[in-house]
């Protein structure tokens, strides 16, 4: 963790105002910038210790660690060692350099790293993305609706995880949680074939809709809230053939339940003798996963961690 003097006077002016970081801050960044490809957002965005667009590569990196700034607000961090530089985009991003970031920290159109002078801009238009939750927009021309998922490809889904349960509910969800919601708890992210892993900020685990209606006669058992907890899109062919999704807390028993793109049911409790939850899936099907973290028992808010890796 890089601490100096100006980052220090930086967090001092934070503490004592209550202000968001404004021009006093920005005049203290470095330009260029010394901690660039370190797997650290040093921007605004981020760690703040750069100005705009000196680190592109590391804010444009899902992985980055992006501290306490914005990016840390909207989800976009990882927890632990350096993230590696990103990985080269699987398609070119057609709408670069138009003043809006097109990227999942935007409007969702393209890859991780493919319209990084966009989404390093403080003045693009980050839509309806994490960005625009953290402030990071301007007002402006509407930019173009993102692309639909592709629809689910590849065959049925199959659960290899031990301790996975499946029930084929032909897209219903009578008795269980309702995957129609729009809005779901803790957002939404889609992830390319190929970048390794996606870990899901901020999560809890638990509510207060009892899944024993869920396909009575299944015994599947625990708590959830009524609309999904998170949504996630898959594009592309896994390079593993297979997906996975940990659940992991220390503060309650969790439990599992995803519906997935060809309309099934799958349901775990404990996994790998411990009672942590996690569904495994070969083959992998393109399109929507609505996810729910649930717990064993009933409660609500318990800390929690959800990992989805290829």
């Amino acid at each position: 963790m890089r601490i100096g003097l100006a980052s220090i006077a930086i967090f001092a002016s934070v503490f004592s105002t209550g202000a968001v970081l404004g021009t006093n801050a920005q005049a203290q960044l470095y330009n260029p910038c010394p901690y660039q490809n370190d797997g650290d957002c040093d921007e605004p965005n981020g760690l703040n210790l750069c100005e705009w667009g000196t680190d592109a590569n590391d804010c444009s990196n899902p992985n980055s660690n992006h501290a306490n700034g914005p990016g840390f607000f909207a989800g976009i961090y990882a927890n632990g060692t350096p993230a590696p530089a990103p990985a080269p985009a699987p398609v070119a991003c057609p709408y670069n350099n138009d003043g809006d970031c097109d990227e999942p920290n935007g409007l969702n159109l393209c890859a991780w790293g493919t319209d990084a002078n966009d989404c390093s801009n403080p003045n693009s238009n980050h839509g309806n993305g994490p960005g625009f939750f953290a402030g990071l927009y301007a007002s402006g021309t509407p930019a173009p609706a993102p692309q639909p998922a592709p629809p689910p490809s590849g065959g049925s889904m199959t659960a290899v995880s031990p301790g996975a349960f499946v029930h084929g509910g032909g897209g219903g969800y009578s008795g269980c949680p309702n995957y129609t919601i729009g809005r779901t708890a803790f957002g939404q992210a889609t992830m390319y074939a190929g970048q390794g892993s996606y870990r899901v900020p901020r999560i809890t685990a638990g509510g207060r809709f009892p899944l024993t209606n869920c396909f009575p006669g299944t015994g599947w058992r625990g708590f959830t809230i009524t609309r999904p907890d998170f949504r996630f899109f898959y594009q592309g062919n896994s390079p593993t053939g297979r997906l996975t999704f940990a659940l992991t807390s220390g503060a309650v028993d969790t439990v599992l339940l995803i519906n997935t793109p060809d309309g099934q049911w799958f349901f775990n409790d404990d996994s790998n003798g411990t009672f942590n939850s996690t569904l495994t899936f070969s083959p992998v099907l393109q399109g929507q996963y609505d996810i729910w973290a649930g717990a064993y028992n009933n409660s609500s808010n318990n800390p929690a961690d959800l990992v989805i890796f290829e």
